[in-house]
């Protein structure tokens, strides 16, 4: 039969072997703690430059679009002068050739 003392003893030892190990462990964890924080703060920060540039190439991007638009419109403009210039052209080929047959009938 054990005594009271030894059991009290066993019961004690047991505790301290607990604690030992909880303690531990509270300390691996913190460690994981801080090493998770620290990715933490890294994946925020890229967050951050990622938002950034994703504004900015946003903002390229409009500016683009806008250029594309008015680039279209002056080629549009400048294909119907090209059109104006080319029906004046056929009027003024039409009528020179009008004139040179005469000036050969006359010769």
């Amino acid at each position: 039969m054990e005594s009271p003392i030894v059991n009290l003893q066993e019961r004690l030892q047991k505790l301290i072997d607990q604690y030992s190990a909880d303690k531990k462990t509270i300390e691996e964890l913190k460690k994981q703690y801080a090493q998770l924080r620290e990715e933490n703060v890294q994946l925020m920060s890229q967050i951050g430059d990622y938002t950034k540039q994703l504004e900015e190439s946003q903002g390229s991007l409009k500016s683009m679009q806008s250029k594309y638009k008015e680039l279209e419109t002056t080629h549009s403009e400048m294909q119907n002068m090209l059109y104006g210039i080319e029906s004046f052209a056929d009027d003024a080929i039409k009528k020179i050739d009008n004139i040179f047959p005469k000036l050969e009938e006359s010769e």
